[in-house]
């Protein structure tokens, strides 16, 4: 059975069929109120309110906008309107009955969180929004209260009851149906990203799976791509959410995935250097292949195998870019080919691993002997003899572009 992510499903699949509608309900809900004996007062207060309750919701919506930055930009203003305009109609009608919510209206509330969820607005956001609201509404009773009524006064301060019912009652609905919502949607995109590696690594991209999958996790398909891969640390998957986490703080699109003994981090939209630098930071003693950016989602198939090479031969704690390391990682995936046309030197490096650590600086100390002396605290002519013994022993003359280019591969691509 294919699922939400093979779908390449969007936040939008997450919505409940059956969800609650929040717009006004097609029933008045002043129709047929059931006062209590002896609350006749406090029931007319709040059909007072109720009758100016355009004016309140607006007034309510335009304190949530000044007092909750975020807010207009997460919910649209129709949406906003709507939910204050039922959600304190409902508590009005709750205060003239002096009773709390019932079940079917804190399953409305249940709805707002779970529709907030979507909207990208943050739980605590959310409960302060509700908090502004009550806090609106009982100022709006007390401004409502005869001058001539001191019973009606001493009467509403028992409705602070019924206001902390509908407070605690409701935010617990709403807090509790947003953690649902925010849960099944990170096990959604937990599920897309890790689906969108498989294909990549595939290399089935043809279909449209691929590019719906790519799209509901935040990546352009038509844009630049790159991949790094990393050595796990943590064999609890631990890794990749730690670096998920520290990813989304940075500009872009990001997908971080553990598969088997790497971290395959791909991304789109972020600088190299800043990327590369907080992946070293959070995981200092991780190695990591940095492949190249590339157009397309073949492209960053391409970028993935890049980094997986050059993952191959980053040290451990170090950064090995495919841009600088592309000879070697390609070659370390052709070291079993290579194996008998290398074994002399690889052999001869592990009876004199002096003689192979002089090759090694030679070949990167642009062939001066000079220089290598100086690196390794030689003298020129120990360094001359000991590329000499190099030569006798394998063959291979290091001062020649064949002989070094043949040493470096022997010694680069063995086994450490």
């Amino acid at each position: 059975m294919a699922t939400s992510a093979d779908r390449g499903s969007t936040a939008d699949d997450l919505l409940l069929p059956d969800a609650l509608d929040l717009r006004a309900p097609t029933d008045d809900p002043w129709d047929g109120l059931a006062v209590p004996a002896g609350w006749e007062d406090i029931a007319a207060l709040a059909t007072r309110v109720a009758a100016e309750l355009d004016v309140l919701s607006g007034d309510i919506v335009g304190c949530i906008v000044a007092e909750l930055p975020g807010y207009a930009d997460a919910v649209p203003a129709d949406d906003l309107r709507a939910s204050v305009h039922r959600t304190i109609e409902m508590m009005l009608v709750g205060i003239a009955e002096d009773r709390p919510p019932r079940p079917e209206e804190i399953s409305i509330r249940r709805e707002l969180g779970h529709r907030r969820a979507l909207q990208g607005l943050p739980v605590r956001s959310l409960i302060q929004a509700y908090h502004v609201g009550y806090r609106e509404l009982w100022q709006a009773l007390v401004r409502a209260l005869p001058a001539d009524a001191p019973g009606t006064a001493t009467r509403l301060l028992a409705v602070a009851t019924t206001v902390w019912s509908w407070v605690h009652e409701t935010t617990d609905a709403i807090a509790e149906a947003h953690r649902e919502t925010m849960r099944a949607q990170e096990a959604h995109v937990i599920g897309a990203r890790q689906r969108f590696t498989e294909l990549l690594v595939a290399g089935d991209l043809t279909a449209d799976e691929a590019p719906r999958l790519a799209a509901s996790i935040g990546f352009d398909v038509q844009a630049d791509f790159r991949v790094v891969a990393c050595s796990v640390v943590a064999a609890d998957g631990a890794d990749a959410r730690r670096i998920q986490a520290v990813l989304e703080t940075l500009s872009g699109s990001h997908s971080v995935v553990a598969r088997g003994p790497k971290v395959i981090v791909t991304t789109q939209g972020v600088d190299e250097t800043t990327l590369v630098g907080r992946l070293a930071a959070e995981l200092p003693e991780a190695a990591f292949g940095v492949g190249l950016e590339r157009r397309g989602l073949v492209g960053a198939r391409e970028s993935l195998g890049d980094a997986e090479r050059a993952l191959e031969v980053a040290a451990a704690g170090g950064v090995a870019r495919f841009e600088d390391e592309w000879l070697w990682a390609t070659l370390r995936g052709s070291a079993a080919r290579l194996g008998d046309v290398l074994a002399v030197g690889a052999a001869a490096a592990v009876q004199h691993p002096h003689l192979a650590e002089t090759v090694l600086v030679f070949g990167d100390a642009g062939f001066s002997v000079s220089e290598t002396a100086r690196q390794l605290s030689l003298h020129a002519n120990t360094v001359a003899y000991r590329l000499e013994r190099w030569h006798a022993l394998t063959g291979w003359d290091p001062r020649t572009f064949a002989g070094l280019t043949r040493s470096l591969a022997a010694l680069r691509l063995s086994p450490e």
